[in-house]
């Protein structure tokens, strides 16, 4: 091989590396790109978080909240605002100090609306207390197989061995109720 081949292949070979890595680091890069795993939103910050919140469109004109509590000390929550229409929970929802509190598949917080569905962004703020009152912006999704352990309707605190049909029956009660005055339940103490 020539001297000039050579010399061409050493230096394709060394600047090869270096060529290549540039690969994926424009200004598009992933590594440049926010990403959270789950289609919720989160609050990581102040007294309470939330993790993962979202209302699931039921279909019939209600939304249930699913998502994770947790609170740096003991905290209440005794009502909830959605969109500017506040609700009074009849079980306070009691939250222990370092202790995720997963809501949701008891209906802890069922509203009433046939203004939301699967797609649009609600503003929820839960009073608690003694933190205050913590509001973020979450998503409506469509209730599919993902969120079938979500409950349609509140389950009784009194009736814990409820069957699943039980909870999941949108034809069953609290059709008479406006908008957010549907009885939830606390989840057990």
């Amino acid at each position: 091989m020539s001297t000039r081949r050579t010399l061409a292949a050493i230096v394709l070979a060394a600047s090869a590396p270096f060529a290549l890595s540039a690969c994926g680091t424009s200004f598009g890069a992933q590594t440049n790109q926010q990403y959270q795993a789950g289609v919720g939103s989160n609050l990581r910050s102040g007294p309470v978080g939330v993790y993962n919140g979202l209302f699931v469109d039921n279909g019939n004109g209600t939304l249930t909240f699913s998502g994770g509590l947790l609170a740096e000390q003991d905290q209440t929550i005794e009502s909830v605002t959605v969109d500017g229409a506040a609700k009074k929970l009849p079980s306070a929802i009691s939250l222990k100090a370092d202790e995720l509190l997963t809501l949701g598949t008891t209906g802890e917080i069922i509203v009433k609306s046939d203004d939301l569905e699967a797609g649009d962004y609600v503003t929820v703020s839960f009073a608690a207390s003694p933190a205050g009152d913590i509001s973020l912006e979450v998503p409506i999704v469509e209730r599919t197989e993902t969120y079938a352990s979500v409950a349609k309707r509140p389950t009784p605190a009194a009736d814990a061995e409820t069957t699943q049909e039980e909870e999941t029956d949108p034809g069953q009660g609290d059709q008479g109720q406006s908008d957010l005055e549907q009885s939830d339940t606390s989840p057990g103490a």
